[in-house]
């Protein structure tokens, strides 16, 4: 290896938003090169490196793993530049051995948690303390040596080489030579080539790899000006001089060096020297201490045992026997300490009264777990498998994700910390990174490509997880055309094709905790993100390769809500009812369902969930578990939801290709829904072992094409055993292979099928408990409040605004049908304010009037701003005095309430309360007339975020259904491209231009009575129809829908004022008669009305008898009308709103 030469400086695209390098692709490289071994040499991090060691044993060439690091120039506490770059000047380390890799995750640590200034620093003092096991190289045209031979200061440059030599020893310190054309770097090498042959430091060869290939030093640029923020246009951005900074070949290398042999040979010889082999072999559990004088077994087996016995009335054979093999193989495994672990801080979490998931993953299919208390759903009721879990055959770490309280999830984690020391426990870091949209979007920015173009493009590429460009390409044939023909979009492509995949930023994982038994720092290096939060440097895969146990705390809104409903229940009907209920057959609950009445419900919320389920009509729990599973884009896209519902419903007859399928395809009606029922049929017909049988379960969904053709010789012959016949056997093999990409995990869906029927049944019993509730949890999504209040108001519930007498921080129900605002709601009202309104409403009873709460409140925090916000949101309307008046007097108030206080703490009486009644003499309020209906709807939009009193389209409801062809919840229904036209009120408005032609458009944000949609109107639009573009206008719009995303857009063609709507869309008006109502004057009343709107409009009489006989009757031709708003308001108030309909 000594002669040969190896790259050992090395940037991967975990060098953020600095190195266009795939892992896979480098060590690919290194290997189609003929190198023998590779570094990898982020910028001051490890975030890579397993990765990459796995990446380059897979390609049979030699890890060295290593990094940049940044020495401070002085100490790395201090906050000083002194001139330089990023603080600090870089310099390259690699490990030779398992000391260097455990001092380089110390020195990379310390970067991040204590030398953090620009960029991670680390200084000569630490350095010297974790040399030992490192060879360092002296880097690039930045780092300290070269830095002060180009200054000039070669005195400087002779003390570093010293202080370096001493650090890492004379043979492991090496001057770093880079031959790129760069005038700076030509310049220093020369004179670092002289210093190092006076000095006696070897040299090496290096190149400082940015970018795979040469051809990609664009894209790199333009990761550059991603990071920057720049243009690529943009003057004063930082331009690379050279295009040399790729993955160069040996020969090019060579041909380089060809003056310089020792440089090039010294890099094999620290290759050679380098010869660090991680063991994945070994876990790294931390401890359980169970009681004195019992082990980890047998603690676990006590606890299971005592769990059983409170789960179960009976302790049957088949209990004792599932539990015993699985406490078998968690202890043959190794997992003992895992269980405790996991049981204890659920028995924490449950003993403090935090709201625990009943389960999620395939934790949920072990009896053990079950016992524990650590999943709350019976895996052998709904025959869930364990060895979906723990597979004894196929042994990994078990993998026990928990659902909390998102409220108080961190008192857990606290938990945890505080029992295993904070330096063993760490959250885990995550990587955003660039996929196909979202790199199609950057890279436009940075060639100054307008928006409008950019986002058409983006949105070329399909709404799909793990799409890729190359995929787009493919599937789209207008991205194609686009991508042949116009230049600047084929180079828009290519870079982000480049780009495509790249790690963009590091944050901390959501739910993401690592426990330790050791220090992490011994094992994985931290990192502290721009907030202060400490997480480990190694992502979750790269954890779990090192062996260290990785869980998810993850914190699910849902359980709050159920919590807090039933403290409601308790607090309003003063009772306990039964949780979580014992059976899952509640009538009430499942009619609830059929009719599709789900929203508020747990995963069933959804327009499309609502469909399936108004299809499905459920009827039982087995039929949410299957839900659960089947709401996805395979198998709604297969036609296997609709068969499953035909099935159900007797459309489709339900037959079995032999009898021992039946009891296990039963509850789903002949298909195959769930991974376990795979695993259960090929236990069952061929003998199968069931870890075996999870094994072929991966191996099918995987469709390798040897292994699957083994595996159905194994399974026909196993059925033979089972005298079941070959031509059978294979059919039933081809029906688990078309269903096995389908099958879904059963013990996630059974768990969180719990939640959802207990989310159902609280709805459902406790309507009003429940909605409150939920609207409490989503205070601060107002598209979630608003469609909580519809659906309140559906339920016959009401929902009242805010008042300073019955309401607190979160909403209240205050009686059986009713709920009241939570003051928390209110813009400019804050906790203090809050609690001083409460408690001076306990200290009073209750407010009599708008002076009594200035008087008994404290003025410092329920101030001008917060008693106006109160005001205008209707907090006082319960006070027999409109909200004009208050508005008047809050000066006067506040002045009075002022000297009323003043003469309190001075322990006199007020002249004010020397009246009878609370001083009601200087309470007059001024004669003012309460505001107009639309001033009063649009101050509650901008203290609530949404109207409660009212609605300004609530008078237009006839218009907008007759008018609009969808509305804003139904556009995810409709088909992309359709023509459609949609009415509402202007919500948000955005004028910008583009930047092509510097041509006006707008962004609507447009409200309807069922929630909101985005409008795009684009220049030709915008210039016939721009000027009807105000804020809280009322508009239809017609245009073409846009899905291409999540959320559908609307492409505006044209805009209709509500002026001019009756009239451009009517085709017809008609006016239905009851005919045993109808007075005398009723029809003359009606053709006066007529007579006075003469136009081209044909009016229909539609009268209705006793026996609700209709008969229809067109009006002479001298009556057809010009439709218009003032038609509709007088023929509404002679007949009334429900007489008269319009039809487009």
């Amino acid at each position: 290896m000594g002669s040969e030469f190896v790259h050992l400086h090395v940037h991967s695209n975990y060098s953020l938003l600095d190195a266009v390098c795939r892992i896979e692709d480098l060590a690919e490289t290194a290997k189609e090169y003929g190198m023998p071994a590779l570094a990898i040499t982020d910028n001051g991090s490890m975030f890579g490196v397993i990765e990459f060691y796995n990446a380059c044993k897979r390609a049979g060439i030699k890890p060295i793993l290593g990094a940049e690091v940044y020495v401070a120039p002085e100490s790395r506490f201090e906050r000083a530049t002194h001139g330089l770059p990023g603080a600090s000047y870089p310099l390259v380390l690699l490990c030779m051995n398992d000391i260097g890799y455990r001092n380089l995750i110390a020195l990379v640590s310390i970067g991040y948690l204590e030398g953090f200034y620009y960029k991670p620093r680390v200084d000569k003092e630490v350095l010297k303390k974790h040399s030992e096991g490192l060879i360092a190289l002296s880097g690039g045209i930045r780092a300290e040596i070269p830095h002060n031979i180009n200054i000039g200061q070669m005195e400087k440059a002779r003390k570093a080489a010293k202080e370096y030599v001493e650090i890492f020893g004379k043979d492991n310190f090496y001057i770093e030579l880079i031959r790129s054309g760069v005038l700076e770097h030509e310049r220093a090498n020369e004179e670092l080539t002289k210093f190092a042959r006076e000095s006696g430091i070897p040299m090496v060869a290096a190149n400082d790899v940015h970018y795979l290939k040469r051809e990609y030093q664009q894209a790199h640029e333009v990761l550059g000006c991603i990071q920057s923020q720049n243009t690529l246009e943009d003057p004063n951005r930082r331009r690379s001089v050279t295009a040399q900074f790729y993955f160069k070949s040996q020969e090019e290398m060579i041909k380089l060096f060809n003056d310089l042999p020792e440089a090039l040979e010294n890099t094999g010889k620290i290759a050679a020297r380098c010869d660090l082999t991680l063991d994945f072999t070994k876990t790294h559990l931390p401890h359980f201490e169970p009681p004195k004088g019992k082990t980890q077994e047998a603690y676990l087996r006590e606890l299971t045992l005592e769990g059983l016995k409170r789960r179960y009335t009976t302790l049957t054979k088949v209990i004792e026997d599932r539990a015993n093999h699985e406490l078998g193989v968690i202890s043959k495994s190794g997992y003992n300490s895992y269980f405790l672990i996991v049981w204890d801080f659920v028995r924490f979490a449950k003993e403090r009264q935090i709201p625990v998931g009943p389960g999620r993953g395939s934790a949920a299919g072990s009896i053990v777990s079950y016992a524990l208390g650590i999943t709350d759903i019976d895996p052998l009721r709904y025959d869930l498998r364990f060895e979906r879990f723990l597979n004894p055959e196929r042994v990994t770490m078990p993998d026990i994700d928990i659902d909390f309280c998102y409220e108080r999830r961190d008192e857990v984690i606290q938990y945890v910390t505080d029992k295993y020391s904070k330096d063993n426990v760490a959250q885990i870091i995550t990587f955003g990174k660039m996929m196909a949209k979202a790199v199609i979007r950057d890279v436009a920015r940075v060639m100054a490509i307008p928006y409008a173009e950019a986002d058409r493009i983006a949105k070329l590429i399909p709404a799909e997880l793990d799409i890729t460009i190359e995929d787009a390409l493919e599937r789209e044939q207008e991205l194609k055309t686009l991508y042949k023909n116009n230049p600047q979009i084929t180079q828009l492509v290519d870079i982000s094709r480049i780009l495509e995949g790249t790690s963009r930023h590091a944050s901390t994982h959501a739910a993401g905790v690592v426990i330790s038994e050791r220090p992490l720092r011994e094992h994985v290096p931290l990192f502290k993100t721009g907030e202060g939060q400490i997480s480990t440097m190694f992502a979750m895969e790269s954890l779990e390769k090192i062996g260290l146990l990785k869980m998810d705390f993850l914190g699910l809104r849902t359980l709050t809500v159920i919590d807090d409903t039933l403290k409601i229940i308790k607090r309003t009907q003063k009772k306990d009812i039964e949780w979580p209920p014992r059976e899952q057959d509640d009538k009430k609950t499942f009619e609830m369902l059929k009719e599709a009445q789900s929203i508020g419900v747990f995963q069933l919320e959804s327009s499309g969930m609502r469909d399936i389920l108004k299809k499905l009509k459920p009827d039982k729990f087995e039929d949410l578990i299957a839900i659960l599973a089947l709401y996805r884009p395979g198998p709604i896209g297969s036609g296997m939801v609709d068969e499953f519902i035909k099935r159900k419903h007797g459309l489709i007859p339900i037959q079995y290709d032999h009898g021992m399928l039946e009891p296990i395809l039963k509850d789903t009606y002949g298909i195959i829904v769930f991974q376990e029922q795979i695993m259960k049929i090929v236990n069952v017909l061929a003998g199968f072992s069931l870890g075996r049988s999870d094994s072929l379960r991966r191996a099918i969904s995987k469709k390798k094409e040897d292994v699957m053709q083994e595996i159905r010789a194994d399974f026909i012959v196993g059925c033979a055993k089972n005298k079941i016949d070959q031509r059978v056997a294979e059919k039933i093999f081809n029906f688990i292979v078309h269903f096995a990409g389908y099958g879904f995990n059963k013990s996630h869906s059974a768990a969180y099928a719990m939640i959802s029927y207990q989310t159902a049944y609280l709805k459902a019993n406790f309507p009003v408990e429940f909605i409150t509730a939920l609207l409490s949890s989503e205070k601060d999504n107002t598209d979630k409040v608003v469609l909580y209040i519809d659906e309140a108001k559906r339920m016959g519930l009401k929902v009242l605004p805010p008042d300073v007498n019955e309401s607190f921080p979160q909403f209240t129900v205050i009686a059986q049908d009713t709920i009241r605002f939570g003051l928390a709601a209110v813009k400019n009202v804050g906790q203090t304010a809050i609690d001083a309104i409460i408690q001076g409403r306990i200290k009073q009873n209750r407010f009599k009037s708008f002076f009594d709460v200035t008087e008994n409140v404290d003025l410092r925090v329920v101030n001008r701003k917060v008693l106006e916000s109160l005001i205008k949101c209707g907090a006082f309307d319960t006070m027999s005095a409109n909200r004009a008046q208050l508005f008047e007097v809050v000066d006067k108030a506040l002045a009075r309430s002022g000297e009323v206080q003043k003469d309190r703490e001075r322990g006199q009486i007020s002249f004010f309360q020397s009246f009878d009644g609370a001083g009601t003499a200087s309470e007059t309020l001024p004669n003012v007339d309460e505001w107009p209906e639309n001033m009063k709807l649009a101050y509650e939009k901008e203290l609530l975020g949404f109207y409660v009193t009212g609605h300004p389209l609530e008078r237009y409801r006839r218009e907008l259904k007759c008018y609009s062809t969808i509305r804003t919840n139904t556009a995810a229904n409709r088909r992309d491209g359709e023509e459609v036209v949609s009415g509402g009120l202007v919500n948000k408005l955005k004028f910008t231009q583009t930047k092509k032609n510097n041509e006006k458009m707008a962004i609507v944000t447009l409200e309807d009575l069922e929630g909101t949609m985005d409008l795009l109107v684009f220049p030709r639009a915008f210039k016939e129809c721009g000027h009807y573009l105000v804020k809280d206008a009322i508009l239809f719009f017609r245009g073409n829908l846009d899905k291409k995303e999540q959320t559908p857009k609307l492409l505006v063609n044209e805009i209709t004022p509500l002026a001019e709507a009756h009239k451009k869309f009517t085709r017809s008006i008609h006016v239905r008669i009851v005919t045993s109502k109808t007075q005398e004057n009723t029809l003359k009343n009606l053709q006066e009305i007529l007579s006075q709107y003469p136009g081209p409009t044909p009016v229909y009489l539609e009268f209705l008898d006793d026996n609700q006989v209709r008969s229809q009757m067109l009006v002479d031709r001298s009556l057809f009308v010009q439709a218009s708003e003032n038609l509709v308001s007088s023929l509404s108030q002679a007949l009334g709103d429900e007489a008269i309909s319009l039809k487009m």
